[in-house]
């Protein structure tokens, strides 16, 4: 079963590892770590509770007044296709609702059309391209917004 909860400053370590199996050029742990600890952020981890509670993916969100922006989405490769990301961001916006949030932005690889997907069944909408916004491989970014959430 797969449970989740809000980021703690002490899950940096385990954040930090499903990051490596996720990006090419993944964050460090100690962003992971000044991340949980400010107010002005939230993160949320998915937890398989078969696994002693293994930290298995997490979402991120930076708050500005009434916007979010999503920095990151994963979910580590063993436990992908089986509806936790979306489930994941669903809480996610109910928490972020909760602390007066009413728009979230994020940006994913144009060539990620699974997360497109996803994000665009959660009422996100393409608003444009960041071109070269990611490397390794260089890649555009497709913009994308939810302002009704």
């Amino acid at each position: 079963m797969i449970s989740f909860r809000r980021m703690l400053p002490e899950d940096a370590d385990a954040v930090a590892e499903v990051e490596k199996l996720c990006f090419a050029t993944p964050w460090s742990r100690e962003s992971f770590w000044r991340d949980a600890s400010s107010s002005d952020t939230y993160y949320l981890v998915a937890l398989d509770e078969s696994a002693d509670n293994k930290i298995i993916g997490y979402v991120g969100c930076w708050i500005l007044a009434y916007e979010g922006s999503i920095t990151n989405v994963a979910i580590a490769p063993d436990y992908r296709r089986k509806g936790i990301g979306r489930k994941m961001l669903l809480k996610l916006i109910e928490e972020v609702k909760l602390r007066g949030v009413t728009a979230l932005t994020l940006e994913a690889r144009i060539s990620n059309m699974a997360a497109i997907k996803l994000y665009e069944g959660l009422g996100f909408k393409s608003v444009g391209q960041r071109p070269k916004y990611y490397s390794n491989p260089v890649e555009a970014a497709e913009i994308m917004w939810n302002t009704n959430i």
